[in-house]
């Protein structure tokens, strides 16, 4: 069985084409298969950026609100103590005012009481005085009568 055929006089090149077709072949389907894997793996990649940007998202307006919040029941404690102050200063200054408005009454009283004191004072120095001098006016005509009085 001599066969003249060129494919088996090439038999080794044509095994060779063909094992080289088949390796570039195979080469194509692995780098494909692993484009594709590739592809795959950034899609997930992308779907687990996405979930995650949207939980960074929600964990955001969350963090916000809990802040908003937060500052909101700051202000209103920081009101509600603003109120408390106020009151209880005006609650001092109203008791200030009622204890000038008592020492103010007890000076005027106390000034009233040292005004008639001092008049008092005065009328008992001038009494004392003319007692003084009454007193005087009967040394006087008593030692007048007792120098004129035994002679007679």
């Amino acid at each position: 069985m001599d066969v003249d055929s060129p494919i088996l006089d090439n038999w080794g090149v044509v095994t060779s084409v063909v094992g080289g077709g088949v390796a570039v072949l195979l080469y194509f389907v692995k780098s494909w298969r692993d484009v594709e894997e590739l592809k795959e793996h950034r899609r997930k990649q992308e779907t687990q950026t996405s979930v995650l940007a949207e939980k960074v998202d929600s964990y955001h307006t969350a963090a916000v609100a809990r802040e908003a919040k937060h500052q909101q029941a700051y202000e209103l404690k920081l009101q509600e103590h603003r109120s408390e102050v106020l009151r209880e200063l005006g609650v001092v200054r109203k008791e200030g005012a009622d204890a000038v408005l008592r020492l103010n009454e007890k000076v005027d009283a106390l000034d009233k009481l040292l005004t008639v004191m001092v008049e008092r004072q005065n009328q008992l120095l001038d009494a004392s005085r003319r007692q003084e001098s009454r007193n005087e006016r009967i040394d006087r005509v008593l030692w007048a009568r007792s120098r004129d009085g035994p002679d007679e």
